[in-house]
């Protein structure tokens, strides 16, 4: 299963896009493309899909600062992404929609940019002294020009795991869930926490259960806003959960009771390929 937002087909030019002259040759080069986001949603075309501009064409509508992002290479060919101010653009469709249609490659091309337009929205001034920062390598890295001080996209690591128990799982929900939908639990990790320890933690805060012993399956980029969401099944003591922190509820799941819920109600609400968690599940049900 090839999960959104990964495989990305960009490389993101680290050594090039410092040199100023590179990125504007990629905006002015005639295969270059942007993607166009409006408070955090996808902007489409007239056709339905996503609107997809020249750099140059992008430029001229009305972009937040700080206008046109580089996003990296797919071949010969650069994108950019940008975020158009309210009015600028037809209003955006909620992104996660957006990306459960789109093809695989656009998806995580939009996934990269929506993190990277979310960080500016929130880094316009520098953390240090509090002066304005100033766009530099593409817009992919913001300087102060007060203190000097170099800011970076950041990326928020989180553990979500499949706790289990010889044939059964532990899902959980939360109170603003739709109706019927039970998923994986997850939560970030804390400073100084290996990723074992993280999944622990968050297990034994969640559902009252103890981690016996943790094992890595995939990761996923998930930019709501910009996690890197750490996949694992995590083998627990046997016992009734009980449902804390910010959970509903939380209670244990035979295969035929999950492969139900996951094929019935949890279809409605993502396709198979969107969350890690969905990974996680189908690699315990596929367990032998």
């Amino acid at each position: 299963m090839k999960l959104t937002f990964t495989h990305s087909p960009l490389v993101h030019a680290g050594p090039q896009r410092t040199d100023p002259d590179f990125v504007a040759a990629c905006r002015a080069h005639p295969a270059a493309r942007t993607v166009i986001l409006c408070k955090g949603d996808v902007v489409l075309g007239e056709t339905g899909e996503p609107l997809v501009l020249h750099p140059l064409e992008a430029a001229t509508l009305r972009l937040t600062p700080p206008g046109l992002v580089f996003l990296g290479l797919e071949g010969e060919t650069p994108w950019f992404g940008a975020t158009a101010e309210p009015g600028a653009t037809p209003p955006g469709v909620d992104f996660r929609r957006a990306t459960m249609m789109a093809d695989a490659n656009l998806a995580a091309i939009l996934g990269r940019a929506r993190a990277i337009l979310n960080w500016h929205r929130r880094r316009t001034y520098c953390s240090n002294c509090g002066a304005p920062n100033e766009p530099h390598e593409g817009a992919t890295k913001l300087v102060c020009p007060s203190c000097g001080t170099e800011h970076f996209p950041r990326t928020d690591p989180s553990v979500i795991m499949l706790p289990y128990s010889g044939d059964r799982c532990v899902l959980g929900r939360q109170p603003d869930w739709p109706p019927g939908m039970y998923a994986t639990l997850a939560g970030f990790m804390e400073p100084g926490e290996t990723i074992e320890e993280a999944c622990a933690r968050e297990t034994f805060e969640e559902t009252g259960l103890k981690v016996v012993s943790a094992r890595y399956v995939a990761s996923q980029p998930w930019p709501f806003p910009s996690t890197l969401m750490i996949g694992l099944m995590a083998e627990i003591e046997p016992g009734e959960p009980v449902a804390r922190d910010d959970l509903e509820d939380a209670r244990w799941f035979t295969r035929e009771e999950t492969r139900e819920l996951y094929q019935g109600e949890m279809m409605r609400w993502a396709p198979p390929h969107y969350s890690v968690s969905r990974l996680l599940v189908e690699t315990w049900l596929n367990a032998k």
